[in-house]
């Protein structure tokens, strides 16, 4: 493991250097990938008895996770700006809304005044 670190400094010092860019790459790229394969080749997993509903849970939240990244990725790429969406686009209509607080501001001061 410890050799192939030598052809990772040898790429990193081409790229810094600006000599032989494709070299330097294939220098980099290799060295990375196979520190990457030798890391993952030593690494020893067990797993620990289970049930099948336990296994289930796991896949389940994994995928729940994994489902709301993407979704909160889905328009992370847009270069362009978004405007702002009116009222009545957003959501129900905000005359409801103030008129259920008006009636809980009147409960409330009733209750203060008894």
């Amino acid at each position: 493991m410890g050799l192939l670190l030598l052809p990772l400094g040898i790429g990193l010092c081409m790229a810094f250097a600006d000599v032989y860019a494709r070299w330097s790459k294939l220098l980099i790229w290799g060295s990375l990938s196979a520190l990457l394969m030798g890391v993952l080749n030593s690494i020893r997993m067990s797993f620990v008895p289970t049930t099948l509903w336990m296994l289930g849970v796991y896949v389940g939240m994994i995928g729940i996770g994994g489902g709301l990244m993407f979704k909160g990725l889905k328009g992370a790429g847009d270069d362009s700006p978004q405007s702002p969406q009116s009222p009545k686009q957003s959501g129900p209509d905000n005359a409801d809304v103030l008129e259920e607080l008006a009636e809980l501001r009147a409960k409330v001061d009733r209750i203060n005044q008894s």
